[in-house]
């Protein structure tokens, strides 16, 4: 007994010492990650592939725009910091993807193989969004961030971890529109539905179709339509086939612009029993096709939903001069961006597979909250070895393993009158 009680005793004793050297040493040494970020110096260098033409084009230009942004704001954080000598952020290029898989796949090889981008933000539409990643971020291992692609594809393709978006997928969009329908034309009501034959288009509508039919909706005419075709005459005569309680249209502004005219020549549709998706939620797209479409509704994933939304919505109309009017989208470019920069930073380096990997870490709790304009406060948490949460322009953002974003805000809105679009309500996801 005596024995173990001497044993015992030492054992205390050696823990206790122990104990008092480690907390000597409390404030005498920084932690290896904290050491490794002090003496970090690296070039992040990134280049976007955005719609400047085609079906996405009313919103290109303001991403592009927004992209920019956020690296001034980067680099402004660093140089107060006194690290612009050692670290910076670079836009090696802002190309055209047209809306398109072919374009947006040139585009990206061109960043990556001429300008040697560690990061791609782009492209908007799903259907080219995919392609690039397939054919040059995940196969040359670039970090891709797109900040409107929502196809569902996107959160099961094998990326290896390269592919991310900081928006909603329609898995969301399909219950939220669902919901809205049901709402908006009673229980059991009949619908048509058309979409865009592509990846957007096709993956929304089987979503909605399903959610409908669930909530016990009826869905009379299906129909789909290829974007390039010259006219829409014909599918817009059998949208309007029956007696349906209203009409659930996807498709991009640049399609709608002639297939909107088309619905009108029928004699038959009518906007305000209509429902609609993000991509027309615009009031300039919405004011040139003119007094037919007023009353339009539709779904959208939303700024609101971001924790500095309306913040940054005054600072773009304050500070951004030139650009076409402030969408409400431009939040999800910034936020790529933002996010791409916090994960080389914290990752001491530039080198894509780093930054992938700790992209979840900067984008979600734990972690001091961060936002856009924090820039300078991030880099310091960061090189100190804490950790940091960034929250978004667009979203909370609080990526998940999938590269998914793990909350959203949608509204149900309205076209009420030229240059006028209202909230009428609110949905909620949380991750």
């Amino acid at each position: 007994m005596r024995r173990r009680n001497t044993a015992a005793t030492l054992a205390i004793a050696v823990v206790a010492l122990a104990a008092v050297a480690s907390a000597s040493q409390v404030g005498a040494a920084p932690s290896t990650s904290a050491v490794a970020a002090k003496n970090c110096s690296f070039t992040l260098r990134v280049g976007d592939v955005l719609p400047f033409t085609g079906g996405l084009a009313a919103y290109g230009a303001n991403l592009d725009r927004a992209v920019k942004v956020g690296i001034a704001l980067q680099n402004a954080g660093l140089k107060k910091d006194g690290l612009a000598g050692k670290i910076q952020v670079k836009l090696v290029g802002s190309e055209d993807g047209q809306t398109q898989a072919a374009a947006s796949v040139e585009a990206a090889t061109k960043l990556v193989k001429s300008n040697k981008a560690n990061v791609l933000i782009g492209e908007m539409a799903s259907s080219a969004t995919i392609p690039m990643a397939q054919s040059v971020s995940i196969p040359n291992k670039i970090v891709q961030i797109s900040p409107t692609s929502s196809a569902p594809q996107l959160t099961t393709i094998a990326d290896n971890g390269y592919l991310w978006r900081t928006y909603p997928s329609d898995t969301l969009q399909g219950k939220v529109l669902a919901q809205a329908a049901v709402k908006a034309f009673g229980n059991g009501a009949t619908l048509n539905i058309g979409a865009r034959n592509d990846a957007f288009g096709t993956a929304l509508k089987q979503l909605f179709v399903t959610e409908y039919q669930k909530l016990g909706g009826k869905i009379g005419v299906d129909e789909s339509w290829n974007p390039d075709q010259p006219t829409f005459d014909t599918e817009a005569q059998k949208l309007v086939t029956g007696n349906p309680a209203g009409y659930i249209i996807i498709d991009f502004p640049e399609t709608f612009a002639k297939f909107a005219p088309a619905l009108v020549r029928t004699g038959k549709w009518d906007a305000s029993k209509t429902f609609m998706t993000e991509a027309l939620r615009n009031t300039d797209v919405l004011d040139k096709i003119g007094s037919p479409v007023v009353g339009l509704r539709g779904t959208a994933a939303s700024a609101a939903g971001g924790p500095a939304g309306a913040s940054f919505a005054s600072y773009w109309k304050k500070n951004v001069k030139g650009a076409k009017p402030y969408t409400g989208f431009e939040g999800t470019a910034l936020d790529a961006v933002n996010v791409a920069f916090l994960a080389a930073l914290q990752a001491c380096s530039s080198s894509p597979a780093k930054i992938k990997a700790n992209l979840v870490k900067v984008s979600g709790p734990p972690g001091t909250k961060v936002t856009y304009l924090q820039m300078a406060k991030a880099i310091k948490l960061i090189r100190a070895g804490k950790d940091v949460d960034y929250e978004g322009a667009f979203s909370p953002v609080d990526f998940d393993a999938a590269g998914d974003i793990g909350s959203a805000v949608f509204e149900i809105w309205k076209y009420s009158a030229a240059g006028k679009i209202d909230t009428l309500s609110t949905v909620t996801f949380r991750g």
